[in-house]
C-alpha cells in the first residue's frame, strides 16, 4: 500500500549511477557507531546492507523473486532481523552473521506491511493491511499465533511502547490508531482518532508520548502548502493533543532521537527528484522551519541507537540519506541501493556487522557522473 505500491504504479524509472571515490565517512569528530543497516528493496527483492561507520554498500541479502520485501526489524541483540515479505504474504528471519535467509518463511495475513518487535525480543508484532489485522509471531520458535487481532481498516506501520507492554498501531484507512496490550494479545476496544491517513508512529524514549504522522495522500505529490500534520497522543491516558504540529509534506516515517529531544519526519513527497526531512523539538512541540535534503519520496526513517545519525529511505531515488543529527546535515552524497526502498532499520550499536568495515582505498579522483538512462 505504501512503501512497494510505489513501485508497482511506475512503467518506467529514471536511473543514474555515481561513481564515488573512497568509503563514505562521517565529518572528523563524530563518534562512529559500530554496525549495519538493512535496506528493504521492494523493487529488486532484497536486502542491501550498508556499513553504517563508512556508509559503504555491503552485500545484498536475496530475498526472492516478487517477494516485495517491504520492512526490516532487528531484535534487540542484533543478531537476527525479520523482514516482512509482501509478495508471499509472509516474514523471512535472516542471520545477520552470515547475512543468510532461513529457507522457511513465517506465513502472517494478506499484504502485510510492517513489523516490530518486542524490547524482550520474545514477539513480533506485523500489521495486515489487507485483511485490517496484526499477527504474532513467537521469536524464539517463529511460529505464528494462530489467531490475528483485528485493528482499524488497513494498518500501516505500528511501535512498541519503550516499556514493552503495548503495541500501537497506525490505521490509514480509519484515522486512528489501535493499540494492543502485548502480554494479552488484546486490543483495547476504543482506537484513538487522529489525523488523515495516519502512518508512521514513534514514542519518545521515556514512554510518556507516541508522535502520529498524519500522511493525508497515498501518493509522493507534492504540497506545497504543507498541510500535513503529526499528532502527540499522551501514552498513560491515550488522549491525543487537540492541536496537531502542522506544516509537512505527506508526513510519513517518524522517529525519536535516543535523548528524547528531537523528532525526525520524512516528508513524502518528491519535486524535481528530491524532498527533505523535518524535525519536531519535543519540548516545544515546534517544526524547525529549515528542513534536511533527502533523496525523492523520503518514506522511512531510522535513528543509530548511540544518537549520531539517522537513516531515510528514498522510496523514488533508490537510496539512503544519511543526515548527522548534531548539526542536521545530510552527508553526501546519498548511498546508492536498490529500487523501491521502504524502510531502514539499524541494528544496535556495537552488535556483529555483517561484514568486517572496508579498508579505506587511497585517494581516488573527484566522482564521475554517468548519464541517466531510461529503464522499464
Amino acid at each position: 500500500m505504501r512503501r512497494w505500491a510505489g513501485v508497482l504504479a511506475g512503467a518506467s524509472c529514471l536511473t543514474s549511477l555515481v561513481v564515488a571515490a573512497g568509503p563514505r565517512v562521517p565529518p572528523a569528530g563524530a563518534a562512529v557507531c559500530r554496525t549495519t543497516a538493512y535496506v528493504a528493496d521492494g523493487g529488486e527483492g532484497k536486502l542491501s546492507t550498508i556499513d553504517v561507520p563508512t556508509r559503504t554498500p555491503g552485500p545484498d541479502i536475496p530475498m526472492g523473486e516478487s517477494t516485495l520485501p517491504s520492512s526490516v526489524a532487528f531484535t534487540p541483540d542484533g543478531r537476527t532481523a525479520f523482514v516482512v515479505l509482501a509478495g508471499t504474504a509472509s516474514v523471512a528471519i535472516v542471520d545477520v552473521a552470515t547475512g543468510t535467509k532461513d529457507p522457511v518463511e513465517i506465513p502472517v495475513g494478506k499484504s502485510p506491511d510492517d513489523v516490530a518487535i518486542t524490547p524482550d525480543g520474545k514477539t513480533a508484532f506485523v500489521t495486515n493491511t489487507g485483511d485490517n489485522t496484526v499477527s504474532t509471531i513467537d521469536v524464539a520458535t517463529r511460529t505464528k499465533d494462530p489467531t490475528d487481532i483485528p485493528v482499524g481498516m488497513a494498518p500501516a506501520r505500528l511501535a512498541i511502547t519503550p516499556n514493552g507492554t503495548q503495541a500501537w498501531v497506525a490505521n490509514f484507512g480509519a484515522g486512528s490508531v489501535s493499540t494492543i496490550d502485548v502480554a494479552t494479545r488484546t486490543k483495547n476496544p476504543t482506537d484513538i482518532m487522529v489525523g488523515t491517513n495516519p502512518d508512521g508512529v514513534a514514542f519518545t524514549p521515556d514512554g510518556t508520548t507516541a508522535y502520529v504522522a498524519n500522511r493525508n495522500g497515498a501518493d509522493p505529490t507534492p504540497d506545497p502548502s504543507k498541510s500535513g500534520k503529526v499528532s502527540t497522543i499522551d501514552v498513560a491516558t491515550r488522549t491525543k493533543d487537540p492541536t496537531d504540529i502542522s506544516g509537512f509534506q505527506h508526513p510519513a516515517g517518524v522517529a525519536v532521537t535516543p535523548d528524547g529531544k528531537t523528532v525526525f519526519v520524512t516528508d513524502f513527497f518528491s519535486s524535481g527528484g528530491s524532498a527533505y526531512v523535518s524535525t519536531i523539538d519535543t519540548a516545544t512541540r515546534t517544526k524547525d522551519p529549515d528542513e534536511i535534503p533527502t533523496g525523492a519520496s523520503p518514506i522511512a526513517v531510522a535513528i543509530t541507537s548511540d544518537g549520531v545519525q539517522a537513516y531515510t529511505a528514498n522510496l523514488d531515488s533508490g537510496s539512503v540519506t544519511t543526515i548527522d543529527v548534531a548539526t542536521r546535515t545530510a552527508l553526501q552524497p546519498d548511498v546508492s541501493v536498490g529500487s523501491g526502498p521502504g524502510d531502514v532499520a539499524l541494528a544496535p550499536c556495537g552488535s556483529a556487522p555483517l561484514s568486517p568495515a572496508p579498508t579505506p582505498p587511497a585517494p581516488a579522483p573527484s566522482p564521475v557522473l554517468i548519464t541517466p538512462t531510461f529503464t522499464g
